[in-house]
């Protein structure tokens, strides 16, 4: 026979009555049954519901400080990136100002030494000419003296041989213009 929630033992219909009696056998066993389900729901209640849900605030309030810390960190580690970018641009501006500073220094350097040396090869030259024309100069003033102790000498040779004042003066003049011509 098959077994009907419905149907009792030996095919009677199943009352409401019947009904209570299966679902509460005895009012006292239900009572018993029932706080002791109370106590157990109590009991986990105070020993695993509490602790765990102790834990679980602990473990959600540590997850949302870390998260916390971590987002902080990540600002500042932004801020910190464009601060070091900013100084590493102003670096390399600075850097660009410099080199171009000291090309500029060094072409004003290197004018003044290139005007410096122009200017000494010019007094150097200047003095090299004054010194060229002193020396021409003295030169000339030693051949001219020395032509003109030769033409004493000269004419010291022909005064010996009796000539007269007029020639004598004649032949010195002459001398002395053929010495001018040839300067």
């Amino acid at each position: 026979m098959f077994y009907t929630p419905f149907i009792l033992e030996g095919n009677k219909p199943f009352t409401q009555e019947d009904f209570l009696n299966k679902l509460f056998p005895n009012f006292w066993s239900f009572l018993i049954n029932f706080l002791a389900l109370i106590v157990l729901f109590v009991v986990l209640y105070f020993i695993a519901y509490k602790p765990i849900k102790k834990y679980l605030d602990a473990r959600k309030n540590h997850i949302e400080k870390n998260i916390k810390d971590s987002e902080e960190a990540k600002a500042i580690y932004e801020r910190k990136a464009l601060e070091s970018e900013a100084l590493v641009n102003k670096a390399r501006l600075e850097g660009a100002n410099i080199i171009e500073k000291s090309q500029k220094d060094a072409q004003i350097a290197a004018k003044k030494i290139e005007d410096s040396a122009k200017e000494e090869a010019s007094r150097i030259k200047k003095q090299a000419d004054k010194d060229i024309a002193s020396a021409v100069s003295k030169a000339r003033s030693s051949m001219h003296d020395e032509i003109v102790n030769l033409a004493i000498d000269a004419s010291k040779e022909v005064l010996s041989k009796d000539l007269d004042e007029e020639t004598q003066k004649k032949l010195l003049k002459n001398f002395e213009k053929n010495i001018k011509e040839e300067k």
